[in-house]
């Protein structure tokens, strides 16, 4: 028994030996790009291997995705040995793991020392999930879905490889992304570019643009490092960006500066693609961001407008979960499930100070802040899901909550993105705690200063943290019982955030006023062509009868429109008569009875007098 123990600890310390091997030796990646437009990506690598078992992973946690990747786009594949000869190797079998399906294994014959893997991804997002998309004059490459990487198990790391990129472009085009070339001087239209190595960590997290129509923008050129905005799109007029949004831009880059005192990267792109043809994304990236948006992005003012807090929100993600990462988001590879419960702070803080940069930078004003604020406190005052889910399970749980795209019940069920809004009202709590408990000498700014300004300016870099990481900072900058003071807004139950708001002097109104949805006055969304797509649980219009998915037909005998339904609300405040409906539930139709008399209800903010207003010291510019 003990020569087995032995013989068995020996062939474990082969397969380590082995792994640190293939480690040390870097993997060959080229990307042909001439079929993008057809919606297909060519991968071709050449890993360094030894003889015996191996085993090659398709990377299927990616810490910055909603889903796992989408194994069913990767098609096409063949493994041969490869001798750097030109001749053709000798074609080797694979084998799916049966349990877990991004494993392939093969076995590699005597005095192979490397071999050769070819496979294609296809682009397309129709019911794909694909993170890479495509299209005639443009594509976003997302390098997770070319790669497969030598796999011993869950202690392998993926920092320990390194991959020596090289991309080939369809002629004409242009390309942006935070790796390196190895030319400097290249021209950005070389129909070949190649990479500088890169770890196979940095490598996924260094997406790449590249299209036919492309401009590339320098932001805040004063601040060092370097800042670009770099954009494709699928029609020359589309790059065209107003002055006004690049200096926002740059001065979000600025105001972030200021507020974290460091940059952990060596540069940092802001990668915009334009396209009615690609799917909207927003994803975030230690040294860059991928935005996908509708063609007319930039020359919509609407739009902008609309998704301004998107770019900042990522941008900010560099420090915030990026370089500052939750334990529990810092696998050593990608086939280690991440575990998510860390989400309020690397989303809910990260929604927070995105909000208040939109003001700091010049993107919105106190007012539009407040007017959010008001509609984020009035969601959560009427959220029945709260009595018995708390923040830390919905953390828990979201990657099962992302993958849900239904509204019905959403407020009993809880959601993928309330870790956002939940979250930022609980860091709003603590910015004002620690405003108040120093008589306004302290901040979050102090906090975001000495937590993400570890090690001043340390170029691309993954320092993981804890709750107890984050207890101990927050107590540096004020003391106070800050594990009791999170926990206690984590684990509670039937219960809104809202003390913070309270402690900066403001609390929740309801007035009347226009209720577009009717979700503050009749406890029930209701779109304009007169759909429920969600209904309070254990609200009036519960209680009523009405339910997800009913179609309004009729109100007091009238069709419906908004307007209808609005001017029934208002005439129900002067009797004590009932709203009549008609409905349609999947072709049944019935009638239905609300009695509601509250009139038209809209959430405000309104001062506390006598207080200090600590919401006007937040939104202030930061000047050093």
């Amino acid at each position: 028994m003990f020569l087995v123990r032995l013989r068995s600890l020996f062939l474990s310390l082969l397969v380590v030996i082995a792994c640190q091997s293939w480690a040390q030796l870097p993997l060959s990646l080229s990307v042909d790009l001439r079929d993008a437009p057809r919606k297909l990506l060519h991968a071709t690598e050449i890993v360094p291997v030894q003889n015996g078992p191996l085993t090659l992973a398709f990377p299927e946690w990616i810490r910055n995705e909603h889903e796992p990747a989408p194994l069913t786009q990767q098609v096409g594949l063949f493994i041969r040995t490869f001798d750097g000869s030109g001749a053709a190797g000798e074609a080797l079998s694979w084998k799916r793991d049966p349990l877990d399906l991004y494993l392939y294994h093969v076995t590699i014959p005597n005095g192979v020392r490397s071999i050769e893997v070819r496979f294609d991804f296809i682009t397309s997002d129709k019911g794909g999930g694909t993170l890479a998309s495509s299209d005639a004059n443009l594509a976003v490459l997302d390098w997770n879905t070319v790669v497969l990487y030598p796999y011993s198990g869950r202690d392998t790391q993926v920092t320990n490889f390194t991959v020596t990129p090289t991309v080939v472009l369809p002629n004409g085009w242009h390309t942006a992304t935070s790796l390196k070339t190895l030319a400097s001087a290249m021209e950005p239209t070389s129909s070949v570019v190649n990479f500088q190595p890169v770890s196979l960590e940095q490598l996924v997290d260094s997406p790449m643009i590249a299209g036919r129509y492309f401009r590339e923008i320098a932001l805040a050129p004063e601040v060092s490092p370097k800042h670009y905005l770099d954009i494709v799109a699928d029609h020359p007029e589309d790059l065209e960006v107003p002055q006004a949004r690049i200096d926002e831009l740059s001065q979000t880059i600025r105001q972030t500066g200021l507020l974290f005192r460091s940059h952990h990267y060596d540069e940092y792109r802001f990668l915009i693609t334009l396209s009615n043809n690609i799917s909207g994304a927003a994803i975030d990236h230690l040294q860059s961001l991928d935005n996908r948006r509708r063609a007319n992005f930039f020359r919509n003012e609407k739009r902008q407008k609309l998704f301004a807090n998107y770019t900042i929100h990522d941008f900010l993600h560099s420090w915030n979960g990026k370089y500052r990462r939750p334990e529990g988001l810092a696998t050593p590879n990608f086939q280690t499930p991440v575990i998510t419960s860390g989400m309020w702070v690397y989303e809910g803080l990260t929604d927070y100070l995105s909000n208040v940069m939109t003001v700091r930078t010049g993107s919105a004003s106190k007012e539009e802040y407040l007017d959010a604020l008001a509609s984020r406190a009035a969601y959560y005052d009427r959220r029945p899901g709260m009595r018995w889910r708390d923040l830390d399970d919905v953390d828990t749980m979201a990657y099962q909550l992302w993958s849900s795209e239904d509204s019905s019940y959403d407020n009993w069920r809880l959601g993928g993105f309330d870790f956002y809004s939940e979250g930022n009202l609980i860091w709003l709590d603590v910015d004002v705690t620690l405003r108040n408990k120093s008589n306004g000498k302290k901040s979050l700014n102090d906090f975001a200063a000495l937590f993400y300004g570890l090690g001043g300016d340390t170029g691309p870099n993954v320092v993981p943290y804890s709750f107890h990481d984050i207890v101990a900072c927050l107590n540096q900058v004020v003391p106070n019982d800050w594990a009791g003071f999170l926990s206690e807004r984590l684990h509670a139950l039937s219960k809104a955030p809202l003390q913070g708001i309270a402690g900066a002097g403001y609390k929740l109104v309801y007035k009347e006023g226009a209720d577009d949805d009717f979700r503050y006055s009749l406890a029930m969304s209701i779109g304009a062509d007169g759909v429920i797509s969600d209904v309070l649980m254990g609200e009036i219009a519960y209680q009523a009868g009405f339910g997800p998915g009913m179609k309004i037909l009729a109100v007091n005998g009238q069709p419906f429109a908004r307007a209808t339904l609005q001017q029934a609300i208002d005439a129900a405040k002067t009797t004590t008569t009932p709203i009549d409906f008609k409905v349609d539930n999947t072709g049944v139709i019935s009638d239905l009875r609300l009695d509601y008399h509250g009139g038209q209800r809209h959430p405000v903010l309104e001062r506390i007098p006598n207080t200090p207003d600590r919401i006007a010291e937040i939104l202030q510019p930061m000047s050093r």
